[in-house]
């Protein structure tokens, strides 16, 4: 009897100490037009981050592992002509994973996005880019890991993506698709038609694809340092440290 409940206690413990990092659930808002930062009034659903703590992001990513130039993770099922949002408690710890489109699609297509993290005292770097050594994929990361603007164009192969981490404190991630390219001025969504945010639990949030509209992401429970509906004003433009990986496809 008191071995049984020693190990009942012992897996109790087990069970509570994982539950916290596990467990980790998502707000997910968007404005309702693009620079407005009505967030509080518009919260479409929650989602789940999924747990996979043994592996680092690049592991995860599984980049090139079955499709070539591409995410080859285990979740989510990749949908066509969509871009792809979710967490993942990985092995460098809470990551955002962002992949566009899936491999073998009937097209390929091109976007432009800025994703902005506040609140995170150390700021995120990036864990995985899709596609490394891309002639056509870049991306610009302001210091402090706290602006990053991505350029990614891929073919009916292959995806493009990537991945921020680790995100700690009292953060929020803003992702947006811009109004315009801050390079050329031109638009910044071609080939795609959705944009959701998918859950450990197997739900979607579908969001609103249209450029300069913000979606906002943030932890919900005894993360949230706290709970001010003050709007959040559209992010002022700052000065880029430009990184520029390249790749060619044959």
């Amino acid at each position: 009897m008191g071995k049984t409940a020693c190990s009942i206690l012992l897996i109790l413990a087990v069970i509570l100490q994982a539950a916290p990092a596990a467990a980790v659930r998502i707000r997910v808002a968007q404005e309702s037009r693009p620079g407005l930062g009505d967030f509080d009034a518009n919260v479409l659903g929650h989602i789940d981050a999924y747990y996979e703590k043994e592996k680092a992001a690049s592991d995860f990513y599984s980049y090139q592992a079955v499709s070539r130039y591409s995410f080859n993770g285990p979740h989510p099922r990749l949908q066509a002509d969509t871009s792809h949002l979710f967490f993942v408690t990985t092995r460098e710890g809470f990551s955002l994973f962002i992949v566009h489109d899936k491999p073998s699609d009937t097209d390929g297509g091109a976007a432009v996005m800025r994703i902005k993290v506040t609140g995170d005292p150390n700021g995120a770097r990036v864990l995985v880019f899709d596609d490394p050594y891309s002639d056509w994929d870049s991306f610009r990361a302001a210091p402090g890991g706290r602006d990053f603007s991505t350029w990614h164009r891929w073919f009916p192969c292959c995806t493009d993506g990537i991945v921020l981490g680790a995100l700690e404190g009292g953060w929020k991630v803003f992702a947006e698709f811009p109004l315009h390219d801050p390079l050329t001025g031109s638009q910044t969504i071609f080939g795609m038609k959705h944009w959701k945010a998918f859950s450990a639990d197997g739900k979607q949030v579908t969001l609103k694809l249209v450029q300069g509209r913000r979606v906002r992401l943030d932890p919900i429970g005894p993360l949230v340092k706290n709970n001010s509906r003050q709007r959040e004003r559209a992010p002022r433009r700052s000065a880029h440290r430009l990184f520029v990986f390249k790749r060619k496809i044959p």
